[in-house]
Protein backbone atom coordinates (compact mmCIF):
# COMPACT_ATOMS: atom_id res chain seq x y z
CA UNK A 1 0.00 0.00 0.00
CA UNK A 2 1.61 3.22 -1.15
CA UNK A 3 1.19 6.24 1.08
CA UNK A 4 1.02 8.44 -2.04
CA UNK A 5 -2.27 6.86 -3.15
CA UNK A 6 -3.74 6.88 0.35
CA UNK A 7 -6.17 9.40 1.73
CA UNK A 8 -6.86 10.05 5.38
CA UNK A 9 -10.24 8.72 6.41
CA UNK A 10 -11.97 9.29 9.73
CA UNK A 11 -13.86 6.42 11.35
CA UNK A 12 -15.47 6.14 14.75
CA UNK A 13 -15.44 2.85 16.67
CA UNK A 14 -16.97 2.57 20.13
CA UNK A 15 -17.16 6.35 20.38
CA UNK A 16 -13.47 6.89 19.60
CA UNK A 17 -12.49 8.62 16.38
CA UNK A 18 -9.57 7.29 14.36
CA UNK A 19 -7.76 8.95 11.46
CA UNK A 20 -6.42 6.26 9.13
CA UNK A 21 -4.55 6.19 5.84
CA UNK A 22 -6.63 4.23 3.37
CA UNK A 23 -6.59 3.84 -0.42
CA UNK A 24 -9.60 5.50 -1.99
CA UNK A 25 -10.88 2.22 -3.44
CA UNK A 26 -10.85 0.57 0.02
CA UNK A 27 -12.60 3.35 1.95
CA UNK A 28 -16.12 2.01 1.52
CA UNK A 29 -15.04 -1.39 2.87
CA UNK A 30 -13.34 0.20 5.87
CA UNK A 31 -16.42 2.30 6.66
CA UNK A 32 -18.61 -0.80 6.36
CA UNK A 33 -16.29 -2.75 8.67
CA UNK A 34 -16.40 0.03 11.27
CA UNK A 35 -20.20 0.14 11.04
CA UNK A 36 -20.42 -3.65 11.42
CA UNK A 37 -18.13 -3.62 14.47
CA UNK A 38 -20.09 -0.75 16.05
CA UNK A 39 -23.33 -2.71 15.64
CA UNK A 40 -21.75 -5.71 17.39
CA UNK A 41 -20.50 -3.49 20.23
CA UNK A 42 -23.95 -1.90 20.68
CA UNK A 43 -25.61 -5.35 20.72
CA UNK A 44 -23.27 -6.57 23.46
CA UNK A 45 -23.73 -3.35 25.48
CA UNK A 46 -27.52 -3.84 25.28
CA UNK A 47 -27.13 -7.41 26.55
CA UNK A 48 -24.79 -6.47 29.40
CA UNK A 49 -25.10 -2.83 30.39
CA UNK A 50 -22.58 -3.28 33.22
CA UNK A 51 -19.69 -3.98 30.82
CA UNK A 52 -17.24 -1.22 30.07
CA UNK A 53 -17.02 -0.09 26.46
CA UNK A 54 -13.52 -1.60 26.33
CA UNK A 55 -14.74 -5.05 27.39
CA UNK A 56 -17.74 -4.85 25.05
CA UNK A 57 -15.36 -3.91 22.22
CA UNK A 58 -13.11 -6.88 22.93
CA UNK A 59 -16.11 -9.22 23.00
CA UNK A 60 -17.38 -7.76 19.74
CA UNK A 61 -13.95 -8.24 18.20
CA UNK A 62 -13.93 -11.86 19.37
CA UNK A 63 -17.37 -12.39 17.90
CA UNK A 64 -16.30 -10.95 14.53
CA UNK A 65 -13.09 -13.03 14.57
CA UNK A 66 -15.13 -16.14 15.38
CA UNK A 67 -17.44 -15.42 12.45
CA UNK A 68 -14.44 -14.98 10.16
CA UNK A 69 -12.66 -18.11 11.31
CA UNK A 70 -15.81 -20.20 10.97
CA UNK A 71 -16.67 -18.98 7.50
CA UNK A 72 -15.91 -21.32 4.61
CA UNK A 73 -15.72 -18.62 1.98
CA UNK A 74 -13.43 -19.24 -0.97
CA UNK A 75 -10.54 -16.77 -0.97
CA UNK A 76 -8.90 -15.86 -4.24
CA UNK A 77 -5.58 -14.04 -4.15
CA UNK A 78 -4.61 -11.48 -6.79
CA UNK A 79 -1.53 -13.49 -7.76
CA UNK A 80 -3.49 -16.58 -8.78
CA UNK A 81 -6.91 -15.15 -9.55
CA UNK A 82 -9.37 -17.73 -10.82
CA UNK A 83 -12.71 -17.42 -12.47
CA UNK A 84 -15.53 -18.31 -10.12
CA UNK A 85 -17.68 -20.91 -11.78
CA UNK A 86 -21.42 -21.16 -11.41
CA UNK A 87 -20.88 -24.27 -9.30
CA UNK A 88 -18.71 -22.27 -6.88
CA UNK A 89 -21.39 -19.58 -6.74
CA UNK A 90 -23.98 -22.22 -5.83
CA UNK A 91 -21.70 -23.52 -3.07
CA UNK A 92 -21.16 -19.98 -1.78
CA UNK A 93 -24.91 -19.35 -1.76
CA UNK A 94 -25.47 -22.56 0.19
CA UNK A 95 -22.77 -21.51 2.63
CA UNK A 96 -24.40 -18.11 3.04
CA UNK A 97 -27.69 -19.81 3.89
CA UNK A 98 -25.91 -22.07 6.37
CA UNK A 99 -24.17 -19.04 7.88
CA UNK A 100 -27.53 -17.36 8.43
CA UNK A 101 -28.85 -20.51 10.07
CA UNK A 102 -25.76 -20.62 12.28
CA UNK A 103 -26.04 -16.95 13.28
CA UNK A 104 -28.07 -18.02 16.29
CA UNK A 105 -25.08 -20.11 17.38
CA UNK A 106 -22.87 -17.01 17.13
CA UNK A 107 -25.36 -15.03 19.20
CA UNK A 108 -25.32 -17.85 21.76
CA UNK A 109 -21.51 -17.58 21.89
CA UNK A 110 -21.81 -13.84 22.46
CA UNK A 111 -24.31 -14.33 25.28
CA UNK A 112 -22.09 -17.04 26.80
CA UNK A 113 -19.06 -14.73 26.66
CA UNK A 114 -21.05 -11.92 28.30
CA UNK A 115 -22.19 -14.30 31.03
CA UNK A 116 -18.64 -15.47 31.68
CA UNK A 117 -17.35 -11.88 31.82
CA UNK A 118 -20.18 -11.11 34.23
CA UNK A 119 -19.12 -13.94 36.52
CA UNK A 120 -15.46 -12.91 36.33
CA UNK A 121 -16.27 -9.29 37.14
CA UNK A 122 -17.99 -10.40 40.37
CA UNK A 123 -14.72 -11.87 41.65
Amino acid sequence: MSKDSDEIISIKVAGVEYQLHCPKDEQRGLLNAADYLNKKIRKIKRQAKFLSIEKASVLAGLEVANELLNSDKVEISDSNAQEITSEQKIVENKEAITDKQNSNKTEDLSIKLVSEISELSKL
